[in-house]
């Protein structure tokens, strides 16, 4: 998608359920929301930059750690995310700042000591450009740190429902492995190389396995056929052919496999990526 197909994509149907998901899809990423924050430790007084802060969780745990003193800026493109964000930094008393902007050409003095995202830069047209923009925006030595994800052959919880429901969905051609998508940066080598490129520094690329629990409650397989149906790349496949009804058994079937302990969850992988300005 170009950055205004994704502007539309994300400020209609998918932006409105991403909403009504939030508290699920941060609980099944806490995994990587730790580790992003373990490696990017925002610290009291410091200026910090939230790329493609959705619904807030990265953008108000980094205003609490930078305190009175710092500020915290959370940019998205999606309208009804942000104003969920927002919602929850009135109910925390968090004074962190949304903006609805596009970070690639988003214009803002900068200064920013330390910039995040979670799983927020993988959508970029042109990453090169995007990175280059926004280390203008980012203070001499200041801190990049995000998560993206790794290959699909390692995200389990993407590849499980669409392997499960091929026979029911239109083939597609194969996909440019890094086109803007979840999957663009999944190649660490060239994903280092851009952003060298955009003038940072001092890249590490950091491996994060983990179990994406997609699935709990008092009927956890049936909470991960909704969830299945609701984010991810099967459910844009099966909203599109009209298939929920027919996909659901199957689904249940095939989930129901990962049901250990109270819960569903799947492996998933992401990269937590670290650089200079």
């Amino acid at each position: 998608m170009s950055n205004e197909e994704q502007i539309i994509y994300w400020n209609g149907r998918v932006g409105e359920t991403w909403v009504r998901m939030q508290e699920r899809m941060d609980r099944a990423l806490s995994p990587v929301t730790a580790a992003l924050l373990a490696a990017a430790q925002p610290s009291a007084g410091e200026q910090v930059l939230d790329i493609g802060c959705g619904a807030g969780e990265t953008t108000l745990a980094a205003a609490l750690a930078v305190g009175d003193d710092g500020a915290v800026v959370g940019l998205d493109i999606s309208a009804p995310l942000l104003a969920r964000a927002r919602e929850r930094a009135e109910a925390l008393l968090c004074d962190a700042e949304f903006i609805e902007a596009d970070a690639a050409s988003w214009d803002d003095p900068g200064g920013y000591d330390l910039v995040i995202s979670r799983f927020g830069v993988m959508f970029f047209a042109d990453p090169g450009a995007a990175f280059a923009h926004i280390h203008s925006l980012a203070a001499s030595g200041a801190r990049l740190v995000f998560a993206c994800w790794q290959a699909p052959q390692r995200n389990l919880w993407a590849t499980l429902p669409l392997k499960v429901l091929a026979d029911l969905l239109p083939t597609q051609p194969p996909a440019d492995p890094h086109a803007p998508g979840p999957f663009a940066f999944a190649d660490a080598g060239r994903l280092a190389a851009l952003l060298e490129g955009a003038g940072w520094h001092d890249v590490t690329c950091h491996s994060l396995p983990f179990q994406m629990v997609v699935g709990e409650g008092d009927d956890p397989v049936a909470s991960a056929v909704h969830f299945n149906l609701r984010i991810g790349p099967a459910a844009r496949a099966v909203a599109e052919a009209g298939i929920d009804e027919v996909a659901k058994p199957l689904l249940a079937a095939a989930l129901a496999q990962h049901l250990h302990d109270g819960v569903v969850a799947l492996p998933g992988a992401a990269w937590i990526i670290t650089a200079r300005a």
